[in-house]
């Protein structure tokens, strides 16, 4: 019985995959095809990126075994807990080149244990992970490609960026240390020329982007979490403030449930109200979260912040009672 071309091209593959070395008559035999044929199915494997090596000495082929993934040998947990990533954490709005490591992990799956896999896209059938708020990933897919090469050669970059900092297009020479995704966005950190300092560049903002040929020494010492110190997001203030709220019971669960940050302490009161303590470097962005819980929040301490809670409050009632339609930056 002859087998159609699919058939015989994963017959061939599971063949030689085997270990077993063949020469073109079995291989033509075993398919019940001429030579001819399997000439031409070899040369369609090959140009799918299956290289058949072929012996000149014992005119037979084989396939290199570090071609393939070795077997895979996973509990249902793991199996699991891969599927659960590959389906819905993989997500083409963060991910760059999102749909290579779909692929990846489709060819992972797909060598599962057919019950496992049955029994795992059973159990998965009812999960979804809704979407996040995010800046688009095709945008600085180019550039965060670019800058992982010059992190990985700790090679010099030129970059022309509209910094919201400087409120002007500025260009430095940048030694990139790290790129990150965080807060819904990716980011490079390194050391600017044009500051003197390590600074975040977001890759949205940088308009242009050369690598020069210039090597810097990478630090052996930077870390991220030295970095950003006890910022409470992304911007890390000069004096660091012990800040205490209080949350009404109404919105106490939701606070309590999260971890805003790594040095929050929370405790309840008997009327169901919470105690919220952080250590945080500069209260500039936790004053725009605290104001996001409107008047479910009360600042304790320190005093600047609650000055600064304070200020924000009166500025959103003069525009209301005034119409304004827009705030207006004060200079």
């Amino acid at each position: 019985m002859k087998l159609t071309r699919a058939h015989r091209l994963i017959r061939i593959v599971q063949t030689l995959q085997s270990g077993r070395q063949c020469g073109v008559d079995v291989l033509a035999e075993a398919m019940n095809v001429s030579r001819r044929t399997v000439f031409r199915d070899i040369g369609v494997l090959k140009d799918a990126g299956i290289d058949c090596l072929y012996d000149a000495e014992t005119e037979r082929y084989r396939i290199d075994h570090a071609h393939f993934l070795q077997p895979l040998n996973l509990s249902l947990e793991e199996a699991l807990s891969l599927l659960f990533i590959t389906r819905n954490m993989i997500n083409d709005r963060i991910v760059p080149l999102a749909s290579s490591a779909l692929s990846a992990g489709l060819k992972i799956e797909s060598a599962l244990p057919a019950d496992i896999r049955a029994h795992c896209g059973a159990l998965l059938a009812g999960v979804e992970v809704c979407g996040l708020q995010v800046s688009d990933v095709d945008a600085v897919a180019d550039a965060l490609l670019r800058i992982e090469e010059a992190i990985a050669n700790a090679q010099m970059l030129r970059i022309q960026y509209d910094s919201y900092y400087d409120k002007a297009e500025i260009e430095t020479v940048l030694h990139p240390y790290r790129v990150m995704f965080r807060r819904r966005g990716w980011y490079v950190v390194g050391h600017s020329e044009k500051h003197g300092e390590v600074r975040l560049f977001k890759l949205e903002r940088i308009l242009a982007l050369t690598a020069l040929d210039r090597s810097f020494d990478r630090p052996t010492d930077f870390n991220l979490d030295d970095y950003f110190g006890h910022a409470w997001s992304m911007v890390r203030g000069s004096r660091r403030y012990h800040v205490e709220v209080h949350f009404s019971a109404k919105v106490a669960g939701n606070v309590e449930e999260v971890v805003w940050h790594k040095t929050q302490r929370t405790r309840r009161r008997s009327d169901g109200s919470l105690v919220f303590e952080v250590d945080v470097d500069g209260i500039d962005e936790i004053s725009w979260w605290i104001l996001g819980y409107g008047d479910q929040a009360v600042v304790t301490e320190p005093e600047d912040l609650r000055k600064m809670i304070a200020e924000h409050a009166q500025t959103l009632v003069d525009y209301y009672k005034t119409g304004v339609q827009a705030p207006v930056t004060r200079e």
